[in-house]
């Protein structure tokens, strides 16, 4: 009965629907979606992925799991994924899915479409009146780009000592060679006295 039931399901039935075809989002703001699936499901892991062609996509997220700027929360019969601090980049379709055992997963899309805010700012609107988001997401963005400059700066630490330690090790490698090869020209004079001496001169009596 559970398989026929699972069955009809996968064959008859959307197990996973979008709330939205397409969603609009601005500039350091959060965009949200709401996936509706059956009960039935509940249990299953769902996903949050990127791209065009289903087939293709670009898994973002799996449940429970979540990335920085991607939130999923699964209720039982809804995966709820918000998207924070918005940016141009994220324009593109997404899909919800959910894995299924015996049958192909079932998924659906939606487009977002993300906005400049500087038109809303300019409006006097904003969907945020506190500005606590976006000062939140500028900051992140301030911390990213700081400690990226931080690793940049490492680096270039990392590269100097390292160029550093091999300029000391070849010196020293040279004056221990121009040592060894001193003691051995000391070496072979003490051997050879008479190389070190001019011609003698001997005197012959008539």
């Amino acid at each position: 009965m559970e398989f026929l039931l699972l069955l009809s399901l996968a064959l008859f039935s959307d197990a996973m629907v979008m709330d939205e075809k397409v969603k609009s989002g601005v500039e350091l703001e959060t965009a949200s979606a709401v996936c509706v699936y059956d009960a039935y499901y509940k249990d299953h892991t769902k996903y949050w992925c990127r791209g065009y062609f289903r087939d293709s996509c670009n898994i973002i997220a799996f449940t429970p799991n979540s990335t920085n700027r991607v939130a999923l929360k699964d209720t039982g019969n809804q995966l709820i994924i918000t998207i924070s601090c918005l940016v141009k980049e994220d324009t593109g379709w997404y899909w919800c899915g959910i894995q299924r055992d015996l049958a192909r997963d079932d998924m659906d899309f939606t487009q977002l479409i993300v906005t400049d805010n500087r038109e809303d700012r300019a409006n006097g609107f904003s969907s945020d009146p506190s500005g606590n988001r976006t000062r939140s997401c500028r900051a992140s963005k301030a911390v990213q780009k700081a400690e990226g400059s931080r690793m940049s700066i490492l680096i270039i630490c990392i590269l100097i000592t390292s160029l550093g330690i091999i300029f000391i090790i070849s010196h020293l490698s040279r004056g221990r060679r121009s040592q060894r090869n001193r003691e051995v020209t000391g070496k072979s004079i003490s051997r050879n006295p008479q190389a070190s001496q001019g011609p003698s001169m001997v005197s012959i009596t008539l």
